[in-house]
């Protein structure tokens, strides 16, 4: 069976949409670190009150799941701006590690505030494509695996656009390549910061409202998600976001595969012992260079 065509056309067809997954969890994360040079520990709890704000929405307010999802967005985008006005803009002179610390008590903030609110027991989303599935030539495609995949591909090609046509995804950029530079023709470093974190919590609010419907919800999700998504970025190569977009599905398709011919506990082993590879061979991941975005 393991040699069967259609048997390894459904693993790839399962590995594409775990891979569009964990590329859309991680763009955010390259994002961040591509522009300001700082890693948000934060990132998984990001994700994890994405996921609890749309269960809210859809349970207390009764709001249906396109409108639950936008208004969810929209406030991960305003948090991340808060987020960066509070710890980033404040430690951007500082050491690497004062925003690191930061992000991180961020993270232990939100994970224990939801806890309070939710309790620990796990809850469930329902996923509004949950029984629409496709079966193309024997393979099948079920319907909130492909929402996932659509929101990746709108929100990279979104990223791309906005990155290079808008005013201020300019100035993101140039803060990418030469953050000095930027401050001598008067880019302001504490705007950029602002958006750039505010953009990369919006993409890991996108994120958490497609993907966590598949899964249940409890307080530490965000954790298995923070740490796949460091492996995707290390691999990418650290701040680029086409790194971390091919690497997040070159693993997914991996983890298939890995799974499907071999076993669970390889697949789940399979990111870090790439993820260790890389780092002993090419430090600066598969895209790494000095223009990351």
């Amino acid at each position: 069976m393991a040699t069967d065509p259609l048997f390894l056309a459904q693993l790839a067809a399962n590995g594409l949409s775990v891979g569009f997954g964990y590329a859309l969890a991680a763009i955010g994360l390259a994002l961040i670190f591509g522009i300001l040079g700082q890693v948000n520990f934060a990132h998984g709890e990001l994700y994890m009150v994405a996921a609890f704000v749309l269960f809210w929405a859809m349970q207390a307010l009764g709001l249906p799941y396109v409108l639950a999802a936008l208004v969810v967005i929209a406030a991960m985008a305003g948090f991340g701006a808060l987020l960066a006005q509070l710890v980033i803009v404040p430690n951007l002179d500082r050491g690497f590690e004062s925003i690191v610390l930061g992000t991180l008590a961020v993270g232990i903030i939100l994970q224990n505030a939801v806890r309070l609110g939710f309790g620990a027991t796990p809850l469930d989303i329902s996923a509004p494509l949950q029984a629409v599935s496709f079966d193309i030539g024997g393979v099948l495609l079920f319907g909130q695996r492909l929402l996932v995949g659509a929101a990746f591909l709108v929100a990279f090609a979104g990223l791309w656009a906005f990155l290079r046509f808008s005013e201020i995804g300019r100035a993101m950029r140039a803060m990418a390549q030469n953050r000095e530079a930027c401050l001598m023709v008067g880019i302001d470093g504490r705007r950029v910061a602002r958006w750039t974190a505010a953009l990369a919590a919006a993409l890991v609010g996108l994120a958490g409202v497609v993907i966590a419907p598949l899964f249940d919800l409890y307080p530490n999700m965000g954790t298995e998600v923070v740490i796949k998504s460091f492996a995707v970025v290390i691999i990418g190569g650290m701040g680029n976001v086409w790194g971390a977009a091919v690497a997040g599905i070159a693993l997914g398709l991996a983890e298939s595969y890995a799974g499907g011919l071999g076993s669970a506990g390889i697949r789940d082993a399979i990111a870090f012992a790439v993820m260790i590879a890389m780092l002993l061979a090419r430090p600066q991941g598969l895209f790494g260079r000095s223009v990351r975005v």
